[in-house]
């Protein structure tokens, strides 16, 4: 049996919107053997996914072992699956965790995050404040040598044929 679709790559400014206008995405890991998928907030700017990752827990003995990730963001209305609501798009983002740990990068990050989540600049500056006084062992965290790729459909239909 053979299946036809309408789904089709996203444009890159497809990716952006998508990327600008959610705020949730699954990030993968793997130790090398077991497969690792956690949801997380992140924020997004100018090509870079940034993302707070506690230093204790599951996830830290993974990135540990292998710091090649993929992240997921993905975009299903509220009443998919009824008629007319059929759309979806999904973004997925492979590249190299990286730990922030330099003064000006992390300030940037913080910013990034302020904008992505919609409230005043200034509002985070204490979380900023409080990462600085040692940077070395900073939350934030973002995805170098990214390659994003993305998928989508308006009014999805899928056809069965011989």
């Amino acid at each position: 049996m053979k299946t036809t679709s309408n789904v089709q790559d996203l444009s890159r400014e497809a990716i952006e919107t998508c990327l600008r206008n959610n705020r949730v995405g699954v990030l993968s890991l793997s130790d090398g053997i077991i497969p690792y998928g956690i949801p997380l907030a992140y924020f997004y700017e100018a090509g870079t996914i940034y993302l707070t990752i506690s230093r204790k827990g599951r996830k830290m003995e993974f990135i540990e072992k292998n710091k090649h990730v993929s992240f997921t963001v993905y975009n299903i209305p509220a009443g998919f699956g009824t008629p007319g609501k059929m759309n979806w798009t999904s973004v997925i983002c492979d590249g190299v965790l990286a730990n922030i740990t330099d003064p000006a990068e992390l300030a940037k990050a913080v910013r990034a995050g302020e904008k992505h989540m919609g409230v005043p600049e200034g509002t985070w500056e204490k979380l900023l404040e409080m990462t600085l006084q040692d940077p070395a062992n900073s939350n934030f965290w973002m995805i170098r040598s990214a390659h994003f790729g993305g998928r989508g459909v308006e009014d999805e239909k899928i056809e069965f044929g011989p």
